[in-house]
């Protein structure tokens, strides 16, 4: 009877773990069939390196594909991911098999002016690139190829532009002139697509010389920068605190068709002064932002503002203008005529940079500036304002992006600086004249660094691309429609 029962308790015993065996194995392999790979498979196209292996990997698995250009590629893009990746690594969740193509392009021919170059963000577009005061502009691609290049009998003076037709607009030294300072030109001349002359206007007098800059507006009339000399007697009657003769700026719309002048702007008729109280335009310089204090600058040549730089906004009517040696930026209006311009219509609407020029508050920004600009590109931009400031009290130059108000305040005693939105600068980016900083269609700021070359960087800081040039430059443009 004992023997019964031990035998019944160990077939019990055993039927037990069967059922427990057996019901654990269908568990199991219900866990397993629930348990999901998928392939992934890597391919390279062109010269490069790429982890993870090919090989069969566990769904849901969060993989980070590396790709790696071996010397003289770059990698360009993955193929395969649901949406283009042009990064070089990127996380995947894998709900799929795989199937993905690096692919790495040789970097091209670079001539031996180009430093840096960064073949995935750059922007495209060649540079035409201005000889400072030389006789030849070029435009030239990224990888430093000579693309096209203009030569010209007399030297530049300064500005040189490219029109939509090939046709190019610039600013040339005449052999004689009656008198002259750093940037002066005296000729405006336009050559069709084939380097023939079209027409010429001068302006080059014992009183008068254009200079430095242009502006294409867009009636096709054509602003130009002019100096205008005062006697040192009529000097001394504007309440001048100094000797000798003065010259002064003045803005004229030449009309190419005519000949003519259509209209002008003169800074004489906007001073003021706080030295000579039997002038007209005496007054308290710190309660007028819109005047232009005569006595700001001292220079002993008598060149006093030497504007070297102009921007026309279509959308405001107005005109920006670079003045150096007050280191500041003058916003003038355009839609007067000739005599209301002459009155107080015609004063300042705006001015910043460096409220020390008008006895104001705030942090002056500029020291010398060149190169204003609005960025035209974008359309959700037309407020941003760009402009090179040389920087010459630290040797440091710097590109600031600055947001306009939508509307100037009509009090200039309320004037402040317009909101800085971005600013570059590097410790190797300086040149104390000359240069410029101009908006790329792919949002980089391509800047001319004047005694050096071109620089492009973008929004973070990154520099993507650097030319070193033999000679000093003016500026840079890109024009994305202009076809060879």
């Amino acid at each position: 009877m004992i023997y019964f029962f031990k035998s019944f308790f160990v077939y019990t015993i055993v039927f037990a773990c069967l059922v427990m065996f057996f019901g654990c194995s269908s568990e199991f392999n219900s866990v397993k069939e629930s348990i999901t790979y998928f392939d992934v498979t890597l391919k390279v196209e062109g010269q490069g390196e790429v982890t993870p292996e090919t090989g069969v990997y566990l769904k849901n698995s969060l993989i980070l594909f590396k790709a790696t250009a071996i010397s003289g590629y770059y990698f360009d893009r993955w193929i395969g991911f649901d949406e283009e990746v042009e990064s070089d690594q990127y996380e995947f969740l894998l709900t799929r098999n795989l199937t993905l193509t690096a692919v790495f392009l040789p970097i091209p021919d670079l001539s031996d002016e180009i430093l840096v170059y960064d073949p995935k963000q750059i922007d495209s577009n060649p540079i035409f690139m201005i000889e400072n005061g030389g006789k030849s502009a070029y435009l030239t691609s990224k990888t430093g190829d000579r693309l096209k290049t203009w030569n010209f009998d007399l030297n530049l003076g300064n500005d040189l532009e490219l029109m939509p037709d090939g046709s190019v607009i610039g600013i040339f030294k005449p052999e004689t002139v009656s008198f002259s300072f750093g940037g002066y030109g005296g000729i405006l001349q336009k050559y069709d697509s084939r380097g023939s002359l079209l027409w010429e206007y001068e302006v080059n007098s014992e009183n008068e010389l254009m200079h430095h800059d242009f502006e294409v507006l867009p009636n096709g009339n054509i602003l130009i920068l002019v100096w205008e000399k005062f006697s040192e007697d009529k000097a001394l009657d504007l309440g001048f605190n100094g000797l000798g003769p003065i010259y002064l700026e003045k803005l004229i719309e030449f009309a190419p068709e005519s000949q003519t002048i259509a209209w002008e702007w003169r800074s004489v008729d906007h001073l003021i002064q706080d030295h000579d109280s039997s002038a007209s335009n005496f007054g308290i310089v710190a309660k007028h932002p819109e005047k232009i204090n005569l006595n700001y600058s001292k220079k002993e040549n008598g060149d006093l503002m030497h504007a070297n730089g102009l921007f026309y906004d279509p959308k405001r009517d107005v005109v920006f203008i670079s003045v150096n040696f007050y280191s500041e930026v003058w916003v003038i209006p355009h839609q007067y005529d000739n005599l209301k311009s002459k009155t107080e219509l015609g004063d300042l609407i705006f001015r910043f940079g460096n409220p020390e020029t008008y006895g104001g508050e705030g942090q002056r920004l500029f020291f010398n500036n060149h190169h204003p600009s609005l960025v035209t590109h974008n359309p959700n931009s037309l407020d941003n304002f760009l402009i090179y400031m040389n920087g010459y009290n630290e040797e440091q130059s710097k590109v600031y992006e600055f947001l306009l108000p939508p509307i100037f305040d009509l009090n200039a005693l309320n004037w402040t600086s317009p909101e800085i939105i971005w600013t570059f600068t590097d410790s190797d980016l300086f040149s104390g004249k000359i240069s410029g900083a101009f908006r790329l269609p792919n949002g980089n700021t391509l800047i001319c660094e004047g005694d050096f070359g071109y620089w492009e960087v973008n929004r973070s800081g990154k520099v993507l691309w650097k030319f070193e040039g033999e000679t000093t430059f003016w500026r840079g443009y890109v024009y994305p429609d202009f076809i060879l």
